[in-house]
């Protein structure tokens, strides 16, 4: 009994190694597959809601477009502006107002899409409407229109005024709407006005088979679409918090993820309205739930059956040990053999079988051996920890000496401290693939500020990035090698300011990173070096013997040359030289933006 237990014992620890084994492999690659396929998917679906929000603001614009159309075709009528500047006269008499109606209808033809388009001043209106037309009505509010001032501030530019009730109608339809200031330049002669359906706004805004929630909303932050006479205050709550999370954005169109929701906006640069889809997260994949649930009770069903077939071959397997076990139960001091009743033609048992004679003859041996190499063994673990350490114990060490000197007062040392712990920590970081302009400059500001601080007002640098370029990728320890280069060769002690400029700036065809000095220059001979290197790196390049120089330690010119070479390729360009209107000298890194640019460019 007490041999089955052991040889079942073995049997168990083998089956669940194995398992295990198998299991944690699988389910990390199931996991990253199955991961894998829902960002991809998760992604394609932002992707096709920016596609949706992008439609709905056209068909916004080109109705808004349209309805500014007709109003500045009226303005570049010149019989318009006549007969608005005669009003007086031109009012009472039938003919003028045919015409005005003909200047309408041609205007919004063929299909006369639009709701009501109005002329009016304090004289007189024409009006061309799909509702009611009540003369009186139509003249008081007129005289009360709400937008006037607005519009005249304007002086002929459009304004989009907000969705509200047709205020020339008793009706009172709901209506978006374009005014314009009808003006020669010199003189007001009234305004004119273009409307449409509010449920043109629904009808560019409602799309089926969504998962998201459509809205829009005006510059200020109103309220556009859905209409929210019917909605609760909690629905009103949740649609500004999403316009304040949209207009904390700096881009005009985009998509984040806040709040456990994927929200994916575009301002239109023509109305200034935002359109935003509104997702919770879980949705953004309709059928993701679904996806996971299928694909974990597959993943299970396929498990249970390699876990069985698994089962099974470790029985197999397991048996001969299983008698040699058995065997060496019987194994003494009297009887050092072992012989195995069945031959299982199995080359490992029977060489196990015959090595164990020879095993008995240095038991006591293999037994010393054992021991001390166990003894040697923890003693290089031990000394293997000892030799370890924390690079937190620096960081730690720079933080408690920075909040000694805060707590004596002295804030410079203690700011001091606190840079250059800035830049160990970037020194140390090897957590990314990649990093940015902004990364660099960041850096570059720490170390900046240390060596300003050495050389007390007779150094500065000056550091310029082009809006929009920060986010460029360049590699680790560009700029503040190269400015550090300046100030270890172009630096001379003497009374003049040695100023390093820094500059990120770039146009249409390229950006380029130029650092510049105002010191010594580069010698005849430094030029030869540094040519001398640049053609050897673009040897090296082509047979791939110069990357080991790629390590951290050699942060020389050539070194960033060969990196911006292997991240750019060609579309990569190096200058150097000396300021050629002042001393000095200059490194400019330029980067073309398409590939194809002009070639044929080479480094000075």
């Amino acid at each position: 009994m007490r041999k089955t237990r052991k040889g079942k014992k073995y049997f168990n620890q083998l089956f669940v190694t194995y398992s295990v084994a198998f299991l944690l492999f699988f389910s990390l690659l199931f996991v990253t597959v199955l991961g894998g396929i829902y960002r991809e998917q998760y992604s394609r679906n932002v992707d096709v809601q920016h596609q949706l929000i992008s439609k709905i603001q056209s068909k916004l614009d080109s109705s808004l477009s349209g309805m500014d159309r007709i109003l500045t075709g009226l303005l570049f009528n010149r019989s318009f502006i006549d007969m608005m500047a005669d009003s007086k006269n031109t009012a009472v008499l039938p003919e003028y107002d045919s015409r005005m109606m003909n200047y309408f209808l041609t205007l919004d033809a063929p299909d006369l899409s639009t709701y009501r388009t109005i002329a009016f001043n304090d004289d007189t209106y024409y009006t061309l409407t799909k509702s009611d037309e009540n003369p009186s009505y139509i003249k008081k509010s007129a005289e009360t229109y709400p937008w006037k001032e607005q519009v005249c501030q304007a002086d002929g530019e459009k304004v989009i005024l907000p969705v509200h009730k047709d205020s020339f109608s008793s009706q009172g339809a709901l209506v978006y709407s374009i005014a314009r200031l009808v003006t020669d330049g010199f003189h007001n002669y009234g305004i004119v006005e273009v409307q449409n359906e509010y449920k043109n706004i629904a009808l560019a805004c409602s799309i089926e088979n969504i998962s998201g929630q459509i809205l829009l909303f005006s510059s200020d932050g109103t309220q556009i679409y859905p209409e929210t006479s019917h909605e609760t205050t909690r629905s009103k709550n949740l649609s500004r918090d999403i316009f304040q999370l949209v207009s904390e954005e700096k881009t005009s169109e985009g998509s984040l993820q806040k709040n456990r929701a994927q929200i994916t906006y575009i301002t239109s640069p023509y109305s200034e309205w935002t359109a935003v889809m509104y997702c919770p997260v879980m949705d953004v994949v309709p059928w993701g739930l679904q996806m996971i649930l299928f694909s974990i009770l597959a993943f299970v069903s396929l498990i249970a059956i390699v876990l069985i077939l698994f089962r099974i071959l470790t029985k197999r397997m397991v048996a001969p040990l299983n008698e040699l076990s058995e065997s060496l139960n019987d194994v003494s001091l009297e009887n050092l053999s072992l012989e195995l009743g069945q031959q299982y033609n199995i080359e490992e048992i029977d060489n196990i079988n015959h090595s164990f004679q020879r095993m008995f003859e240095h038991l006591k041996h293999a037994i010393n051996v054992s021991v001390q190499s166990k003894t040697n063994e923890e003693r290089a673990n031990y000394l293997a920890l000892q030799s370890q350490m924390n690079p937190h114990t620096i960081y730690n060490t720079i933080s408690m000496i920075e909040g000694v000197a805060y707590m004596n007062d002295d804030f410079e040392v203690s700011e001091l401290c606190i840079r250059f712990s800035k830049m160990l920590r970037y020194l140390s970081d090897f957590s990314r693939d990649t990093y940015t302009i902004l990364d660099e400059v960041s850096h570059l500001e720490n170390y900046a500020f240390l060596v300003q601080k050495r050389y007390d007002g007779k150094l500065k640098i000056q550091i310029s990035v082009q809006e929009g370029l920060d986010a460029e990728i360049i590699p680790k320890f560009t700029l503040q090698p190269l400015a550090e280069n300046c100030v270890k060769h172009g630096f001379r002690s003497s009374n003049d300011r040695f100023v390093v400029n820094v500059t990120v700036s770039g146009d249409s065809a390229s950006w380029h990173i130029k650092i510049s000095d105002n010191g010594s220059g580069f010698t005849t001979k430094s030029l030869e070096t540094i040519s001398k290197q640049l053609k050897e790196s673009d040897a090296g390049l082509k047979t791939q013997k110069d990357l080991i120089n790629r390590k951290i330690g050699n942060l020389t010119i050539s070194n960033i040359y060969i990196r911006f070479c292997i991240l750019y390729g060609e579309r990569f360009r190096f200058h150097y030289g000396n300021n050629h209107d002042a001393p000095g000298a200059y490194i400019d890194l330029k980067v073309l933006w398409n590939a194809k640019a002009a070639k044929g460019e080479e480094y000075d």
